[in-house]
């Protein structure tokens, strides 16, 4: 018999119950941010998929990584015509943008 998640993290402290919600809350983020992107661009991951030489499941697992290679994220940011940039902030200094990535 299973138990749910929900009754296995009430007996948890308060403190790592928040803990949990706050790098839930993280990963929900980013997971929206790139599908959100693809959204706003007017890209299914279907087309993606295609102009990458992937499957669709491959662009649904993707939108959903926490953590992923620079050359992994360029060619899903290729693949919808954008280009993309890093931009390093150094407290109390200028920024420092990294090109040809």
């Amino acid at each position: 018999m299973s138990i749910p998640v929900s009754k296995v993290i009430k007996i948890l402290s308060k403190t790592r119950q928040r803990r949990i919600r706050t790098k839930a809350n993280s990963y929900i983020r980013e997971y929206e941010s790139l599908q959100a992107l693809r959204k706003v661009l007017g890209f299914t991951q279907d087309t993606l998929a295609t102009r990458q030489g992937v499957k669709q499941v491959n662009i649904s697992n993707l939108e959903k990584r926490t953590d992923m290679h620079i050359s992994t994220l360029k060619k899903y940011v290729e693949a919808m015509g954008c280009e993309l940039e890093i931009t390093i902030r150094i407290p109390d200094k200028t920024q420092v943008r990294i090109e040809n990535l």
